[in-house]
């Protein structure tokens, strides 16, 4: 007898990449996202701004799975967080792409060796990876720079080297927690439009931002966070992805 398709892959199925519903979180006994309300769908760009401490980069970690709802529900990628094993939470990590706020990387390594870590830590040999790994530092411009030492590079090369190793790993869903911190306003922007690209290939990209002008970098939808409660802002009608293409 046929299983019955679970209905939250049916969500994903049709486009929904995050759905959370009535979502709190914070840490020890401080809440900081109460009652929130998002979703996140196939091509297309989510900017969620609102001052500090407002509850972005919670809302961040909450998406990356470094940080549980306390209740609600949050369905990512068409898995319950809630309700998935420990196997199921790890491998859909692996489909979620990250860029922090401040990068970590292995400073004495290149840029080149710092983007193939993920490639590297799924037991993938150097010949079947390299050209991907290129292809990687030529979309995001970084050039001859992917082969000095991380340490080495400029704030915006080390951001977009942080954008490579992100992708590196083909993610369905790109998370950046305030990607164009201490960044000068144009470097700034190409970073976003650079992130914006990946809708065109059917991701998802969710930004955290205080920056409320980088919805200006092209068709992006607006949420505004604060109190850590989330709503939309001058959202168009339709809901069809398609119509961000």
């Amino acid at each position: 007898m046929a299983r019955t398709p679970s209905p939250d892959l049916e969500l994903f199925k049709r486009g929904v990449l995050v759905r959370m519903t009535r979502v709190d979180s914070g840490y020890g006994a401080s809440t900081v996202l109460v009652g929130v309300d998002f979703e996140a769908r196939t091509g297309e760009v989510a900017l969620i701004t609102g001052p500090a401490a407002a509850g972005k980069t919670t809302l961040t970690h909450v998406l990356r799975l470094a940080l549980p709802p306390r209740s609600g529900r949050l369905v990512i990628l068409g898995v319950d967080v809630g309700r998935a094993s420990p196997r199921s939470l790890a491998s859909l990590k692996r489909r979620i792409g990250y860029v922090a706020e401040n990068p970590v990387f292995v400073e004495q390594w290149s840029a080149f060796d710092n983007i193939a870590m993920p490639l590297k830590m799924g037991a993938r040999k150097a010949r079947d990876y390299v050209d991907d790994v290129r292809e990687l530092v030529d979309f995001v411009g970084l050039g001859e720079a992917a082969d000095l030492p991380v340490e080495k590079l400029s704030g915006a090369e080390r951001r977009r080297t942080a954008i490579a190793r992100a992708l590196a790993g083909k993610p369905d869903l790109i998370l950046a927690d305030d990607p164009t911190a201490n960044m000068s306003p144009a470097d700034g922007r190409r970073i976003v439009r650079l992130l914006s690209e990946m809708r065109r290939v059917g991701a998802g990209v969710i930004i955290a931002s205080q920056d409320e002008s980088l919805a200006e970098c092209g068709p992006i939808l607006r949420w505004r966070i604060e109190h850590g409660r989330i709503s939309p802002v001058d959202h168009p009608a339709t809901e069809d992805a398609e119509a961000f293409e």
